[in-house]
């Protein structure tokens, strides 16, 4: 005994007094509520899996022996950007054809999309040195939903820590968001409730929340660096946009490009008819081909313009 006890040792059996038990609780709230305040205000971690594998295709660009007159084009955005868009070889080859100049282009598109994925990919695609880059115009106004922030900050630590998570994921499945048009498979979509349920589960308008304010500072950065940047609006189906709109302030995002000013282009192809979508927010094959033709066109005058 290290000290003479005047009194008898006490039961080490005995149950642990209220306040020990009190004070382990608030010890517990104090801690998920730095956790909370932590996953709010650095905003949900990047998916690994995804940075990782569109990190090894960036490279792949930037190693590529291109001539000295090659043009590369960045598109960033949403998985509705994806189905939008022809194949990357496709799309290079069209814009190629109408400014007579060999074109690379690099379509990173993120499920449920906002910039949080995109965040580690910034210096990777700034050593790129693209000519253009096109944004999907609503990554500057939007965030992870802040209780899904807060729940992807949990898996993305059970990641760093080795323990199996739903965010994992294979180089094949990674692969298949990048390059693969499940809807057209399916032949069919989800209503409008219930896309508007599971969107409000991954998708915010938070135009100050951290991927926003990202999406932001990355447009500044490639501007200041000489980079031409437009905003691309991708229209939704038509009775699908009503609903967005009188559910959700369109109007942020919109606000958020305006600030931009004439710093950046802006593209609005305007509505495409219903018959093109073959779901509420992803079009057909023959969306595609009327969308991928505008935005060819689009992406061929800016390069002709700045004199690239």
């Amino acid at each position: 005994m290290r000290y003479p006890a005047a009194v008898p040792p006490g039961d080490p059996n005995a149950a642990a007094p209220l306040s020990a038990w009190m004070g382990a609780l608030v010890i517990t709230l104090i801690a998920g509520l730095a956790t909370w305040t932590i996953a709010i205000e650095a905003g949900a971690p990047p998916a690994v899996p995804f940075v990782e594998f569109n990190q090894a295709r960036i490279k792949a660009l930037r190693d590529l022996s291109r001539t000295a007159d090659a043009v590369t084009v960045v598109m960033l955005g949403s998985s509705a950007l994806k189905y939008a868009t022809g194949q990357e070889a496709a799309f290079a080859e069209a814009v190629s054809s109408k400014i007579k100049r060999p074109v690379h282009v690099l379509r990173i598109a993120s499920n449920w999309g906002t910039f949080t994925d995109y965040v580690p990919l910034a210096p990777d695609l700034a050593l790129l040195k693209p000519d253009l880059v096109v944004l999907q115009q609503e990554l500057i106004a939007t965030d992870r939903p802040r209780l899904r922030s807060f729940l992807l900050w949990i898996e993305g630590t059970r990641q760093k820590l080795g323990i199996a998570s739903p965010l994992d994921s294979s180089e094949s499945d990674e692969a298949y968001v990048q390059f693969e048009y499940p809807c057209w498979k399916r032949g069919f979509g989800r209503d409008i409730d219930d896309h508007m349920r599971e969107r409000d589960e991954w998708v915010a308008l938070r135009p100050h929340g951290p991927a926003a304010i990202a999406a932001r500072a990355f447009v500044e950065k490639l501007l200041a660096a000489g980079v031409r940047v437009a905003l691309l609006e991708i229209p939704l189906r038509p009775d699908y946009d009503q609903v967005a709109q009188r559910l959700r302030d369109s109007a942020i995002s919109r606000r958020e490009a305006d600030a931009l000013g004439n710093r950046v282009l802006h593209w609005d192809p305007g509505a495409l008819d219903s018959a093109l979508y073959c779901d509420v927010t992803h079009v057909t094959p023959a969306g595609q081909e009327v969308f991928s033709n505008w935005l060819e066109s689009r992406i061929a005058e800016a390069l002709a313009q700045s004199g690239t």
